[in-house]
């Protein structure tokens, strides 16, 4: 068992990603290896944005773990069940992340959603409702920042808001080793919001788009 505190942690966002590497198909295997073109140009460490047609993995970034000339493999994907991973219906493509832009001077950070929802069922011979799971609401994560417009993560959030784009996100936990990945798509409001002897500040809300978040413990 472990825990850590979150404080001295660091956001960034992927602010410059290369242009998408084609995959024709994605193996059924605990370390998904994907099929690419030659001259892919991807090497181990990479960190991807990856778009599939398995609704499980599109939008989520990950590290790649190894790689040949027509190949990567990301381990910390296991397609290896069918039924949720159709065979030959993996394809799509992968963006490397080129650069990464600091959200900084974060006061607070807030999520909401991801809640499993239900329906009600009684039989007849019940005394008590049964609660069968059906979905889990949308999420949401917002960050709450001092206000500098000087800052070049305005003009980086306001860019992917007006375009609706899909933003990697990227976070360093210290005090735990660990680095953090998952996407979203930016809602960003530039107008401080101003209180008399208080800091102001600026919002950025994210509508997750990555189903799951990926791992990896630092090195350092």
């Amino acid at each position: 068992m472990a825990f850590a505190l979150p404080n001295g942690s660091t956001v960034f966002v992927g602010s410059g990603l290369s242009n998408p590497v084609s995959v024709s198909a994605v193996s059924n295997a605990e370390g998904a290896v994907f099929s690419v073109a030659e001259n892919h140009n991807l090497k181990v460490d990479d960190v991807v944005l990856i778009s599939s047609g398995w609704g499980i993995i599109d939008g989520l970034v990950a590290r790649i773990t190894a790689q040949t000339t027509n190949s990567v493999t990301i381990s910390v994907i296991n397609s290896s069940d069918r039924n949720f991973f159709p065979a030959h219906a993996g394809g799509g493509k992968l963006q490397k992340i080129t650069e990464w832009t600091e959200i900084p001077q974060i006061t607070e950070v807030a999520q909401s959603g991801g809640e499993q929802q239900y329906a009600q069922v009684q039989f007849l011979a019940d005394d008590r409702q049964r609660n069968i799971g059906t979905f889990k609401a949308a999420k949401n994560q917002t960050f709450t920042l001092a206000h500098d417009a000087s800052l070049p993560i305005y003009n980086v959030l306001s860019m992917a808001d007006r375009y609706g784009q899909v933003l990697p996100l990227r976070m360093f936990v210290p005090n735990a080793k660990e680095y953090r990945y998952w996407s979203g798509v930016p809602s960003f409001d530039p107008q401080p919001v101003t209180a008399v002897n208080s800091v102001e500040t600026v919002q950025v809300a994210f509508s997750i788009h990555s189903r799951d978040i990926t791992f990896y413990k630092s090195e350092d």
